[in-house]
């Protein structure tokens, strides 16, 4: 079956009030070494869509390729209308070792930022403790929060 172009179909989607948008989709990578943890590195992608944050993180090592990277936990946090201080959250797919850490992430961004954030999370802190989890949490969440800030200010200074 052949496929049409919109032309064939009738007149242009411009013609009938329909205001197209060039794609604003750009997504940002960091690579950061964790905190207490310097041969691991933390991978976050970071795509801010004009009505929510969408973030994958993930880990690796030199002991890891950074191909072999499990689905883990992915998470969906939004702003509280009624308690701004506590975010609503829910698990769309839990992941025992990477649930807490995705959770936390998502919850910090969604009050901070105060839009809809999901997060998606195969990070691992095997063996860590509960210090270096926390310092990984900052760590992530100043590195978002400055890329989210950067982004902001050169839409100002640009106009785009």
């Amino acid at each position: 079956m052949a496929m049409s172009s919109p032309e064939q179909n009738g007149p242009p989607l411009e013609s009938q009030g329909v205001q197209l948008l060039p794609p604003s989709v750009d997504a940002k990578h960091i690579a950061l070494p964790l905190p207490r943890s310097p041969h691991t590195t933390l991978h976050i992608r970071l795509t801010r869509l004009e009505t929510s944050n969408l973030i994958f993180l993930t880990t690796t090592d030199h002991a890891t390729s950074a191909s072999s990277s499990a689905l883990g936990s992915f998470v969906y946090a939004m702003p509280n209308r009624l308690n701004a201080s506590d975010p609503l959250s829910t698990a769309l797919f839990p992941v025992p070792s990477s649930i807490d850490f995705a959770t936390r992430v998502a919850k910090i961004l969604a009050r901070k930022t105060g839009k809809p954030t999901y997060v998606g999370c195969s990070a691992t802190f095997g063996g860590a403790t509960v210090e270096e989890e926390v310092e990984g949490v900052k760590a992530t969440i100043e590195a978002i929060l400055n890329e989210l800030a950067a982004h902001e200010q050169s839409v100002k200074v640009n106009g785009i």
